[in-house]
């Protein structure tokens, strides 16, 4: 199974900008070369902060441009988002019982759960999985097949990463998804966004991969901690593939126009030397 994974869209209503960018020109580039490039993936992922201030111009926006791409989407909330809004311009996405936008979606290859950590009544952006959305994630963790890998996609990560601003707006209930986890079943992976930083390593045995946004960066710096550092570096979307129990994660810089050439070309190594 392949698929494709984009977070932190920060959409406007169109012709508007943010931070001196249009997430709507980042995200046709981003479709463009996923239509072109990977016809055979099972969907694309958006792991949250799909629009910045949550208004009904935003997400009708961001519809028309997903409604481009020839692969389903599947998508989750980030703490920019607002669930009634996003629901009026995508009524068919999943959502549990309690009206979370959160499902299982079970392919051959591997079982994808998702999680909503939106909290809409944080007034510093910080992520929270309440009584309900924790009995959902116990359910989805003791119910999916022991024979596939499971793969876990929430916006907000549950641990610190040493960007001193973002961990203190990371999930504020760490302790309570991991007590989740330890009794039901460890995640084969898991994948968030947020942070608008490239980032993977191990969270107590699973391993993660934080996706880099498709809007804005935010820069690395370790040191502040009275302002999120933002910066323009250059976007990417990554590329997936599961199979036989191997996870493969390819980061692809979509919007570089540069030279491409093959390193055993004895010409092209002298033309480099010059």
């Amino acid at each position: 199974m392949k698929f494709v994974i984009l977070t932190d869209t920060h959409f406007v209503p169109r012709g508007r900008q943010i931070y001196g960018l249009d997430p709507a020109e980042r995200l046709t580039a981003a479709v463009d070369r996923i239509n072109r490039d990977h016809p055979d993936i099972a969907f694309v992922i958006v792991t949250g902060d799909l629009a910045h201030w949550g208004e009904d111009g935003a997400y009708e926006n961001l519809a028309s441009v997903l409604a481009r791409l020839n692969a389903p989407t599947i998508l989750l909330m980030g703490n920019h988002d607002k669930r009634d809004p996003f629901g009026r311009h995508f009524p068919g996405v999943t959502r549990d019982s309690s009206g979370f936008v959160q499902g299982i979606h079970a392919f051959d290859a591997a079982t994808v759960v998702t999680l909503d950590t939106l909290n809409e009544a944080a007034p510093d952006h910080a992520g929270l999985l309440c009584e309900a959305r924790l009995a959902f994630l116990e359910h989805a963790l003791a119910s999916a097949p022991a024979d596939r890998p499971l793969l876990l996609f929430q916006h907000h990560p549950p641990f610190d990463t040493g960007l001193r601003y973002m961990d203190g707006i990371r999930l504020a209930n760490p302790e309570a998804e991991w007590d989740v986890i330890a009794r039901t079943r460890k995640p084969d992976y898991l994948f968030m966004g947020h942070l608008h930083r490239p980032i993977s390593g191990l969270w107590r045995g699973i391993p993660f991969h934080i996706q880099r946004a498709l809007a804005h960066q935010v820069a690395f710096d370790l040191v502040t901690a009275d302002h999120i550092p933002g910066s323009h570096e250059q976007p990417d979307y990554s590329h997936v593939t599961v199979d036989a129990g191997q996870v493969v994660i390819h980061q692809c810089s979509f919007l570089y126009d540069g030279p491409r050439f093959s390193l055993q070309d004895r010409n092209a190594l002298e033309w480099i030397d010059r």
